[in-house]
């Protein structure tokens, strides 16, 4: 009987078709592993876009800087109180002096004016600067003519010490009064206005108790409210 050959695939043909086999595996994988990192890499700048837009967000307006500026130059006006008393107790002139006040007024409403500063605005916080040295020097005056003892033993000279503090103090404010106008609508205006005020210092106890006057039109809403 005539047996027919058997076909025999030779063992090398399969190994090299086996590696080809796991070499086109191989690249795909690659392939895949490559495109994960493209998107991978392409997201990142995304990403790193939202943390620079969060970064150059704008900062909330520093009404803190604002009102200390604001409240020392306040208080300095004011601790000019005694000595306005002092030269009105030794001439007997009265506290009230009209002419004067609408002088100072209209010099504020004037530099207002010229540095855009709301003008209004600026006359009804130089109005309380000029209500509030009145009630220190009433206070002071008050107290002078019941302990005389404790009067001012010499009239200062107004127009060569007072009243260059004042016009220097003047320009000064309605500056601060520029920077402080766009956070006076600021719900912080307020609250840092008040810590503004609790620190600083004055040199008598009238002066300080009239500087919530002083203060009382800063921001839209006042710190009374």
């Amino acid at each position: 009987m005539t047996t027919s050959p058997v076909t025999r695939t030779p063992r090398r043909s399969i190994v090299t078709t086996g590696l080809g086999a796991l070499g086109l595996s191989a690249a795909v994988l690659s392939s895949l592993a490559g495109r994960a990192a493209e998107s991978g890499t392409a997201a990142a700048p995304s990403s790193s876009r939202a943390a620079t837009t969060s970064s150059s967000a704008s900062p909330e307006p520093d009404t803190a800087a604002a009102a200390r500026a604001v409240v020392a130059l306040v208080a300095e006006r004011l601790d000019t109180a005694p000595e306005v008393a002092a030269a009105k107790y030794h001439s007997g002139q009265p506290v009230e002096d009209a002419a004067r006040e609408r002088t100072v007024l209209d010099t504020a409403r004037t530099a207002a004016e010229r540095d855009h500063v709301d003008p209004d605005w600026v006359e009804a916080v130089f109005a309380d600067q000029i209500e509030a040295s009145k009630q220190a020097q009433t206070a002071l005056l008050d107290e002078w003519s019941r302990h005389p003892d404790r009067a001012p033993a010499e009239a200062p000279d107004l127009t060569t010490t007072v009243r260059p503090t004042l016009d220097r103090i003047t320009s000064e404010l309605v500056s601060g009064l520029a920077r402080l106008q766009d956070v006076r609508d600021d719900p912080s205006c307020t609250r840092d206005l008040r810590r503004a005020a609790r620190a600083v210092h004055v040199s008598d106890a009238p002066v300080q108790q009239a500087l919530p006057t002083a203060i009382e039109h800063l921001c839209t809403v006042g710190p009374g409210h």
